[in-house]
């Protein structure tokens, strides 16, 4: 009996032991993957580093570990535990469209998810990268850039959505464009069919039909008009919208389904 018993609480303090350690395993893997999906440097919309993550380091501070992961692949939330000179610090990130090729990456520091009015956006590149543009304006145009070229607009609608907050929605009403501004960058543009705007790589607007649009920027599938419309794909992280097509067109970092 007592062999038995002793036999039963070897088994038990072994496989306690395999359980710690399996845990301390995927609690690692958990790190290292998380932070291998957002190496590099991060800048904010001044073009300063903000965040240089490099390997197992945020700033030359090593990381403890990552927990609270939401989501997965490319977009994501997470609290990343540092080791600086005076002790320990919790940095929460959100993660929005990462991946290798894509305009558009974002960490935004701090913030809270769906609510723009907190946290600072960062991006891989001091400067607005994008494939396509309206009057020299791309998504992540600064919004000091937006005003060089076009002035205040004629109206600023405030979003009074609870689900999503801090989206401003900049129209020009002559021009008819729309420019949807998040952490005061260019997020969305939009062109309608009474104005004068087109899209710089082709010169396109709403005037042309949609299987120009789909020979013009190799559309894997013919856009459709309407409701109800699919996504259709221009460049990594760039994507343009046809549900209110021939009235507007919107270009945007992310699909309509």
């Amino acid at each position: 009996m007592k062999h038995g018993k002793r036999w039963s609480i070897c088994l038990l303090v072994g496989l306690m032991l395999l359980c710690f350690s399996t845990v301390s395993v995927a609690a690692y893997d958990q790190t290292s993957a998380v932070l291998s999906k957002m190496q590099g440097n991060w800048y904010d919309g001044n073009g300063n580093v903000v965040l240089d993550i490099e390997g197992q380091s945020i700033n030359g501070c090593n990381v403890i570990g990552v927990t609270k992961v939401a989501g997965g692949g490319s977009d994501f939330s997470c609290s990343v535990q540092i080791a600086e000179a005076d002790g320990y610090r919790n940095l929460y990130i959100i993660a929005e469209n990462l991946g290798d090729g894509k305009y558009h990456s974002y960490l935004i520091l701090n913030g809270k998810p769906l609510d723009d009015t907190q946290g600072v956006l960062l991006t891989k590149s001091p400067t607005p990268q994008y494939y396509e543009s309206v009057g020299g304006i791309g998504i992540d145009t600064p919004k000091n850039e937006v005003i060089a070229k076009y002035g205040q607009p004629d109206v600023v609608q405030k979003s009074n959505a609870k689900s999503w907050r801090g989206l401003d929605t900049w129209v020009y009403q002559k021009l008819g464009l729309e420019l949807t501004m998040r952490f005061q960058r260019v997020w969305k543009i939009k062109i309608d069919r009474n104005g004068n705007r087109h899209f710089d790589r082709t010169n396109f607007n709403c005037e042309n039909s949609l299987s120009e649009f789909k020979a013009a920027y190799g559309f894997k599938q013919m856009p459709r008009a309407g409701q109800g419309v699919d996504l259709c794909y221009t460049r990594p992280g760039e994507y343009m919208w046809f549900n209110d097509y021939p009235n507007s067109i919107t270009l945007t970092t992310y699909p309509l389904f």
